[in-house]
């Protein structure tokens, strides 16, 4: 089976300096490789400057990769044009306060990305708007409402909102849920839970939070220093983790569960 998403040798160099006359390069992901499936959860963990936010970044199209290719349903990436790419992949952020316009109301905010990537008439895009705030919990009013009217929780449910605007076949998540208390947690990872039983969606999880990627995926990548150390099956890796990266992070992880529970 041709896998949805294929990433081989993937790398990010950074140019930092001259030492001397000659140019100084910083290597922040090494070549990296993996297959995602439809309907499929990764989950890419590593601590802060693992890479993990830059390989996101190249996937979803906010920053240029140094090397590698990126295959979709076993066709190049860059045979696709910018507007085919936006709509196959999308990303919710970390913090849905910095990637709203505080200007725009909600129904503004989701009608963006239909009005520069589709030709829907303004009406149709209505519509669209009000089902998907409908699909992710929220009412069809809420389009009306500015974000500093909503709570947090209702913010990260337009977030999932808008990454649907575009009927995408991946979503990926860089560390959507870390700032939301543990309620509103759990609501949000149902809703994404179900959108992707009801649409099929595959999702790559960013995270630093064992427990979550544990609930949500179905294999993980460990990064460390831009370097995937180890691949496996969740219950694999949790089970049994072969690499002393990851056996230290789930050591830690247990202990942050002890002292919270």
């Amino acid at each position: 089976m041709t896998p949805l998403l294929k990433v081989k040798d993937l790398s990010k160099t950074y140019f930092t300096g001259y030492r001397g006359f000659k140019r100084q390069y910083a290597e922040v992901l090494k070549p990296v490789s993996f297959e995602l499936n439809a309907g499929e959860t990764l989950a890419i963990v590593g601590e802060a400057g693992s890479g993990k936010s830059t390989l996101a970044r190249i996937l979803v199209g906010a920053e240029y990769r140094s090397g590698g290719e990126i295959f979709y349903q076993g066709q190049e990436w860059d045979k696709k044009n910018l507007k085919q790419r936006c709509r196959l992949i999308r990303m919710i952020f970390q913090d849905p306060n910095t990637s709203m316009n505080p200007r725009l109301t909600i129904g503004e905010l989701l009608n963006e990305p239909l009005r520069f990537n589709t030709k829907l008439s303004r009406q149709e895009r209505h519509d669209l708007v009000a089902e998907t705030l409908r699909k992710v919990g929220l009412l069809p009013e809420h389009g009306d409402f500015y974000p500093n009217m909503i709570s947090e929780g209702q913010k990260q449910r337009v977030a999932v909102a808008r990454a649907l605007m575009l009927d995408p076949k991946i979503i990926i998540a860089d560390e959507a849920l870390s700032a939301l208390d543990l309620s509103v947690r759990a609501q949000i990872l149902n809703l994404l839970l179900k959108l992707q039983r009801e649409l099929g969606l595959a999702y790559i999880f960013v995270s630093h939070n064992l427990n979550v990627v544990r609930h949500v995926s179905d294999k993980v990548l460990v990064l460390h220093k831009g370097m995937i150390v180890e691949s496996a099956t969740t219950e694999e890796l949790f089970d049994n983790p072969q690499h002393e990266y990851t056996q230290r992070l789930l050591q830690e992880q247990a202990q942050l569960n002890r002292r919270r529970g």
